[in-house]
């Protein structure tokens, strides 16, 4: 996206808070969200990266990014990336999603710290809802890592494609999805609080993650979510708050209905008449 694409964008979204504070990561003082010239003069993330890049300080995501197969993206702890919306609704042959995406088919390495977590910071986008990016969507990604990292406002926080990275000790807030494992990944999804969105995990389409030591709280829908054909192993999770706790067909991993508690259900039976054991 041209710069003066950019000004224009983040004069319209930025109008009525331009001086609000960002959510931040718990245990950090509020961020001011950057003018729109501090904006401008930070690095611009857009386009295919051609080589490996190392990135720390503050960033701006300002249009779609793909990290391509044999291409590695690192992101330094205490890195902050901005995250410019859009107002398209037109899905481009690479892409896939309308919103503004981190599409990684190469390795992405996000490697924060309990202490300086790596932060995706959403700008705000008036009339866009709440969900105004598309996430991290790794699609065919190999040895990736996503770690002490914050995703807010999202429309998966992490989307996995046929990809099988480590998920641990994020905090993924807002987004609609929070995780979600597709098409034979079998992610490592480790103590993550995941909070606040319309679903927690969802594993569909012949995925096998390992889910353990997660806390799922506060989405209107499902906190975990398990197709027919997906067999994820759930151990010492904490999934609390939700509409319905775990959704799962009768042959799924029933034992694990004792790590939903004070749902507005804690378990949904799929394919069985109101649902009901």
């Amino acid at each position: 996206m041209p710069n003066l694409a950019l000004l224009l964008l983040l004069s319209s979204v930025l109008l009525l808070s331009a001086c609000a504070p960002a959510v931040s990561p718990a245990g950090r003082a509020p961020t001011e969200i950057p003018t729109v010239e501090e904006l401008d003069a930070l690095p611009q993330l857009m386009g295919v990266l051609s080589t490996d890049l190392v990135v720390e300080g503050r960033v701006v995501l300002s249009d779609d990014l793909l990290v391509p197969a044999g291409v590695t993206l690192v992101l330094r702890p205490g890195t902050t990336v901005y995250v410019v919306p859009t107002h398209s609704t037109k899905i481009e042959p690479e892409w896939l999603s309308a919103a503004t995406e981190l599409l990684v088919r190469g390795t992405i390495r996000s490697e924060g710290s309990s202490a300086d977590p790596v932060s995706f910071v959403p700008l705000p986008l008036s009339g866009g809802g709440d969900y105004v990016w598309s996430g991290l969507l790794l699609d065919g990604a190999v040895d990736s890592l996503i770690r002490h990292t914050r995703i807010e406002g999202a429309e998966q926080g992490v989307l996995c494609v046929n990809s099988s990275p480590q998920i641990s000790d994020n905090h993924i807030l807002g987004c609609r999805y929070g995780i979600v494992a597709q098409a034979d990944s079998a992610p490592m999804i480790l103590d993550n609080l995941i909070e606040n969105g319309e679903a927690g995990v969802f594993c569909w389409r012949r995925s096998h993650p390992l889910i353990q030591g997660n806390r799922i709280f506060g989405h209107n829908e499902e906190g975990l979510f398990v197709d027919q054909s997906s067999r994820p192993r759930l151990h010492d999770n904490l999934i609390r708050g939700n509409g319905i706790g775990l959704a799962l067909y009768p042959d799924g991993p029933l034992a694990a209905v004792d790590q939903a508690r004070d749902n507005g259900e804690n378990l949904r039976l799929l394919g069985v008449p109101g649902g009901r054991p």
